[in-house]
């Protein structure tokens, strides 16, 4: 009984699984060349000159502390210029080039022949020459570097070395970004060296300008000459460092809390004013340009300072040149220069 069956059974299987490669056969060709076309599918293309909306935000309260972090590096402080506070030859040598001096400590004599009131001899009618001498003392502490010899001779005035101290300071170049967040000079900053100590604190921090900017003499008497808007401040006498370091300054220029901001995507313009675009109520017209008083900004929120209310909704983005031809202006909105179109004309 099993072994007539046993055939027929087969036959059926064999029967099944051949109608089932048939089935998938017939499946791929259509997915492959007879696509589906539902009623929910749409034959139009997207356009790309309709409004699909636009991205609002409104003021929101929040706390602002504007950091601003530079790197800069670690610099001897100033030298001080020695100068010839007579005329005449140096005559005396007290201390030599590289010794380390204190404030009001000798360096050398200047001896000045005065010719107004001689000497008269009655007897052979010669004249004796009297002498000035001026002692030239250290106008500040440091290390000597001097550059006159025994018999030389100066004028009032004239320089015969340089002190450079053994004090110094974080000095770090600003840009007019940085500049512009930095509205009032905090009176310290942090400094962080390079593979160095823990951040410290310096104090007497300023803001020194091009006009202001000194060439240095360090303690190997090497001229420093330094460029650019900078801000520096004193290292603590107490923090081991050293020339040519890398390090990174963080000025706190001021923090406000529970204050009015919006995030910088949506505020044209960083410093004290602004502009900020209101939506069209119909939300296809050109939006509105507002001005609003700026305050604090940390690089990613501004402070609004007058001008909006939490209930006001702006642009979340400001209008740039490729939106405002998709809309057929090449203007920009209301009068408005966007950032882009500086870059299109140029390129023209």
């Amino acid at each position: 009984m099993s072994s007539s069956t046993s055939p027929r059974f087969q036959k059926i299987i064999a029967l099944i699984k051949t109608g089932v490669w048939i089935i998938i056969a017939i499946s791929l060709v259509k997915f492959a060349f007879f696509p589906s076309t539902g009623a929910d599918q749409s034959d139009q293309p997207l356009d790309p000159s309709a409004n699909y909306g636009q991205m609002t935000v409104t003021p929101t309260k929040a706390d602002i502390t504007n950091t601003v972090s530079v790197n800069g590096t670690i610099e001897n402080d100033p030298s001080t210029v020695v100068k010839a506070t007579g005329a005449g030859e140096v005559n005396y040598i007290a201390v030599s080039d590289g010794t380390y001096v204190e404030a009001g400590a000798m360096i050398l004599q200047i001896r000045g022949q005065n010719e107004s009131n001689p000497n008269t001899d009655d007897t052979d009618d010669q004249q004796t020459p009297t002498y000035t001498y001026t002692d030239i003392t250290a106008p500040a502490s440091g290390t000597l570097h001097l550059s006159a010899l025994l018999g030389q001779r100066f004028d009032i005035g004239d320089q015969l070395g340089t002190i450079a101290p053994s004090t110094y300071s974080a000095v770090a170049t600003l840009n007019a970004d940085q500049l512009y967040r930095i509205q009032e000079t905090p009176s310290e900053a942090t400094v962080t060296i390079t593979n160095g100590p823990a951040p410290f604190t310096c104090s007497g921090l300023k803001i020194v300008t091009p006009d202001t900017t000194q060439k240095n003499t360090n303690q190997q008497g090497e001229t420093q000459q330094n460029s650019g808007i900078q801000a520096r401040c004193a290292i603590p006498a107490d923090q081991k460092v050293f020339p040519g370091l890398g390090l990174k300054m963080d000025i706190v220029a001021g923090s406000a809390t529970d204050v009015l901001t919006l995030p910088i995507s949506a505020v044209e313009g960083r410093f004290q004013s602004g502009f900020v675009y209101i939506p069209a109520s119909d939300g296809a017209g050109k939006p509105e340009k507002k001005p609003v008083t700026l305050g604090l900004t940390n690089g990613e929120i501004v402070e609004i300072k007058e001008g909006l209310t939490e209930s006001d909704s702006v642009l979340e983005f400001i209008p740039t040149a490729s939106s405002d031809t998709t809309r057929g202006s090449e203007s920009g909105v209301d009068g408005a220069t966007p950032l882009t179109a500086t870059t299109e004309s140029s390129a023209g």
